[in-house]
């Protein structure tokens, strides 16, 4: 735990907040008049979505900031939740605005436009590890609502949306766990049955090395199994966690604040050899390209994914013939959790936070949980919705409730203010690794080294 909030980085970004405030038009603390477009605003490197302002005493429109720019449908849905919102409460609130920033550096842009003492948005897509942990700009939920939501959560999104024992915010979206997709044609092609998936790690390098194709020259033209490779490191660290925690290992210990003997541990070794196996034995190359896109252009058989990108192949590749299981065993069965524990966090530095969680009241009920997350194809995070046609109905049903069964794996306990670099070092381990430039035990032992840095700092 950090003794001190980093003040000193929050000062650094103060001093460039002028020029995100000119590149994204969020500089006054009110927000502006209701949008009449049903789009959300997006923002880039070349223009914003003009003054954010009301006149003081004016309905305003609550503003909700995020980096989740693909998910448009699960976004325009505040908008519409927002004018229901504001027609209850005519006098305070005129709707909702929803802007988009891109992902690359967007950690750099809410912190430098929160720590300018502009509120530039109301609510807003983080993770309270960051931003309860690392800064200070997460306002605690009201103990009312905290109470409520606890009650309502599917039981493995609990974890969602806290830190140190508080509740800063909500899961922004459920399935945040790995899942196999398999291409139900390629299996049958290759004389497999797709109802009989593979049930270890071993299991699916033996089905991954009759699905491969190869063109003329060898080249693999199509994956058996498909890796996250490319990216930045927490997202590579991520992706490939759940390989890792099959076969024993960890990427650090919270308790004990050190990494020797965790991310260099036997089973991370283990994990990242098979990985790397995956690689020498040709069933994927580095060339492969995004695995879910992969696998929507048909150059794919399997890969592993969290529930959101089942909505994401229906709606990309229609065509597709799927199915999901749970991800694959070895030393272990690992649950649920990954390393971006997304939650909506109200900005304390609005001045309107009292109103935004009133909006998040009246967001959490089961009715619009299911009908958001409907929309984009995402799984809701409301237990009772677990029963509802929509959920029952879906592919990875049977997969969320062995996950489910199988409870929170180890990758919760990681939520602390340094989780993040310390993902990225495991991640660019796992990288160094894959591109062959070192062993999966030394890329791993400089890691844990650099890790331990970090912790001890």
């Amino acid at each position: 735990m950090l003794g001190v909030k980093i003040k000193h980085i929050i000062a650094f970004f103060a001093i460039t907040a002028m020029q995100f405030s000119i590149i994204t038009g969020c500089g006054a603390s009110t927000s502006p008049p209701a949008s009449t477009s049903t789009e959300t605003a997006q923002i880039n490197e070349t223009g914003g979505n003009g003054e954010v302002s009301a006149p003081v005493g004016d309905p305003v429109t609550l503003v909700y900031m995020t980096e989740w720019e693909q998910m448009t449908e699960f976004n325009a849905y505040f908008i519409e939740a927002g004018k229901q919102f504001a027609a209850l409460y005519p006098d305070e609130v005129a709707g909702v605005e929803v802007i988009t920033i891109p992902y690359s550096g967007y950690e750099a842009k809410f912190l430098s436009s929160f720590a300018s003492g502009t509120a530039a948005c109301d609510f807003y897509k983080g993770m309270p590890h960051v931003w309860a942990g690392l800064y200070d700009f997460a306002d605690p939920m009201p103990q009312e609502l905290a109470t409520r939501l606890d009650a309502e959560l599917v039981d493995y999104l609990k974890p969602i949306g806290m830190f140190d024992g508080v509740r800063y915010g909500y899961p922004v979206e459920a399935g945040n766990f790995q899942q196999l997709y398999i291409n139900v044609d390629m299996f049958e092609e290759a004389g497999l049955d797709p109802n009989v998936p593979p049930k270890t790690f071993d299991e699916l390098l033996e089905y991954a090395k009759k699905l491969t194709k190869y063109d003329s020259q060898g080249n693999v033209e199509v994956a058996g199994f498909a890796l996250r490779y490319s990216g930045e490191g927490q997202g590579v660290a991520d992706k490939n966690l759940s390989i890792m925690l099959a076969f024993g290992g960890h990427m650090f210990s919270p308790e004990k604040r050190i990494a020797s003997g965790y991310a260099n541990s036997e089973g991370s070794i283990a994990g990242l050899e098979w990985i790397k196996r995956v690689l020498d034995e040709k069933v994927t190359s580095l060339e492969i390209g995004v695995p879910e896109t992969a696998m929507a252009q048909g150059r794919a058989a399997m890969i592993l994914r969290e529930s959101w990108v089942s909505g994401w192949l229906d709606s990309e590749a229609p065509d597709l013939n799927y199915m999901i299981y749970a991800a694959p065993e070895q030393e272990i069965a690992v649950g649920g959790g990954n390393l971006f524990p997304w939650a909506n966090l109200v900005n304390n530095q609005s001045p309107n936070s009292e109103l935004a969680w009133r909006f998040i009241d009246f967001l959490l009920t089961e009715a619009h949980d299911l009908e958001q997350n409907r929309r984009q194809g995402m799984l809701p995070i409301f237990a009772a919705n677990y029963n509802s046609e929509y959920v029952l109905s879906r592919k990875d049903n049977a997969s969320v409730a062995v996950v489910m069964e199988r409870g929170p794996g180890s990758a919760y306990s990681y939520y602390i203010p340094e989780m993040n670099q310390l993902a990225s070092e495991f991640g660019s381990a796992i990288q160094e690794a894959m591109f062959g430039t070192a062993t999966p035990k030394d890329a791993l032992d400089a890691a844990a080294i650099r890790m331990d840095r970090i912790l001890a700092e």
